[in-house]
C-alpha cells in the first residue's frame, strides 16, 4: 500500500502515480469535496470485483462513477435535456446525475433499470487524474458499507477489517477534509426529476448565476458587485455562505466584500482563530467565520454565532456545510446567499451564486 500526502508531494507525481496504479488494476482512496472516495477502473470487471469485496456492498446496489467533463460523461450515459441543464449549471459540484447507461462500464455498477450515476467532483486534483486516465473511476465513499462517512484517512481505516484494508493499493491523503454532506443524487430519467438523496444543492429549485474569474483581482471585483446587489435588499442581517475547496478563492472573495464595505484592515483567513470581527462605519460589524474545524453544536454556541444575526451585521461563512451538518435547521432559520467556487485552471475560477434563501 502506497500512502501519498498531497501536501508533501508534487502534483505531477501524484497524478502520474495514481493513473499508473489505476491502469494496473489498483484500488485508490481519494479526497473529494464531499468525503473520501474509493476508485477503481469502472470499465474493468476485475477491479470492480475488487471494489465490491472492499466495500462489502450488497449485490444489486448501484455505484456511481466519476468523470472529468460532460463530454466524457456523454461516452457512458445518455444525456437528456434535463441532465444537460444540470451539467451546465451545477457541475463540477456535489451532485450525482443519474442517466440511462450506454453499457460501457461494468454492469454491476448500473441499477437494475440500466441507469448509471455520474459525478464530476469539484476537486481539481481528481479531475486532472481523471483527465489523464481518460476512463471513469468508481465514486463511492471509502468507508465500508453501513459505517460513518469518512472525512479523514483514520475514518476510513476505522470502518475496515484487516482483510478489507489489504485491497487498498494507494491512499491520496489530504488530511482531514471539511464535513460536507454527501452529493445530491438526482434521477433525470424519470418524468419528474427525482431526488434519491438530498445534499446541499437541489437542482430542481436552485438557479445558478455564473461568473468567470481569471485572477484574484477579478474575484474581488465580482465580490464587490454581488455585495452591492445583496445589500440592496432590506434585511436585518446579511449572510454570505462561501463554499469551495481550499485555494478556490473564498478569502479573496471576502476581501472584496470588505472593500465594498469600506474596511481598511487587511482581511486574512480566520482558519486558526475561527472568526475575525471588523467594525463598520455605521456601527455594525462584519464577522468572517471559517467553520472547517467546528466539531460540535457546542462549538457553534461558544462563538455566540446566533447573536450576530441582528443590527444589519454582515456575516461571511467559509465551509457553511460544516454548520449545516451540525445544525440541519440552520438554513431554515436564516436568509442567505450561497456562493460556490470551482477551480477550472491554475488561476481561473467559476463563481456561482447557486441559491438565495
Amino acid at each position: 500500500m502506497l500512502h501519498l500526502k498531497i501536501s508533501e508531494e508534487k502534483e505531477e507525481k501524484i497524478i502520474q502515480t495514481t493513473v499508473d496504479i489505476l491502469s494496473n488494476g489498483g484500488l485508490v482512496i481519494y479526497p473529494t469535496e464531499t468525503c473520501y472516495g474509493v476508485g477503481v477502473d469502472a470499465t474493468n470487471p476485475n477491479t470492480v470485483s475488487k471494489l465490491l469485496k472492499y466495500k462489502k456492498r450488497p449485490h444489486g446496489k448501484a455505484i456511481s462513477v466519476a468523470v472529468y467533463s460532460k463530454e466524457m460523461a456523454d461516452t457512458y450515459v445518455e444525456i437528456n435535456s434535463e441532465a444537460e441543464k444540470i451539467y451546465q449549471t451545477f457541475l463540477p459540484g456535489p451532485i450525482t446525475v443519474i442517466s440511462k447507461s450506454k453499457g460501457k462500464v461494468d454492469k454491476r455498477l448500473e441499477s437494475e433499470l440500466g441507469t448509471l450515476g455520474i459525478r464530476i467532483p469539484n476537486y481539481r486534483l481528481i479531475l486532472e487524474i481523471l483527465k489523464l486516465f481518460n476512463k471513469p473511476i468508481t465514486a463511492t465513499s471509502a468507508n465500508s458499507s453501513g459505517t460513518k462517512t469518512p472525512y479523514s484517512i483514520q475514518d476510513v481505516f476505522d470502518s475496515l477489517t484487516k482483510n478489507q484494508t489489504s485491497y487498498i493499493d494507494l491512499i491520496l491523503d489530504a488530511g482531514e477534509i471539511p464535513k460536507n454532506p454527501s452529493s445530491t443524487v438526482i434521477d433525470t430519467t424519470t418524468l419528474d426529476l427525482t431526488v434519491y438523496r438530498a445534499g446541499r444543492v437541489d437542482p430542481r429549485v436552485h438557479k445558478a448565476q455564473k461568473y468567470n474569474s481569471n485572477s484574484v483581482d477579478e474575484t474581488i471585483e465580482i465580490a464587490r458587485k454581488l455585495t452591492r446587489e445583496f445589500l440592496n435588499v432590506n434585511l436585518d442581517y446579511y449572510l454570505f455562505l462561501l463554499d469551495g475547496e481550499m485555494g478556490a478563492g473564498k478569502t479573496h472573495f471576502t476581501k472584496g466584500i470588505g472593500l465594498e464595505l469600506g474596511i481598511q484592515e487587511t482581511i486574512k483567513s480566520p482558519s486558526y482563530t475561527y472568526v475575525h470581527e471588523y467594525n463598520l462605519k455605521d456601527g455594525t460589524k462584519m464577522f468572517h467565520l471559517d467553520a472547517w474545524r467546528l466539531q460540535t453544536e457546542e462549538d457553534i454556541e461558544s462563538l455566540d454565532l446566533y447573536s450576530w444575526f441582528k443590527n444589519k451585521n454582515i456575516i461571511v461563512v467559509e465551509w457553511p456545510s460544516v454548520i449545516t451538518n451540525l445544525n440541519p435547521k440552520f438554513l431554515e432559520n436564516y436568509k442567505f446567499i450561497l456562493i460556490e467556487f470551482v477551480i477550472t485552471d491554475q488561476d481561473k475560477r467559476e463563481i456561482r451564486v447557486v441559491k438565495q434563501g
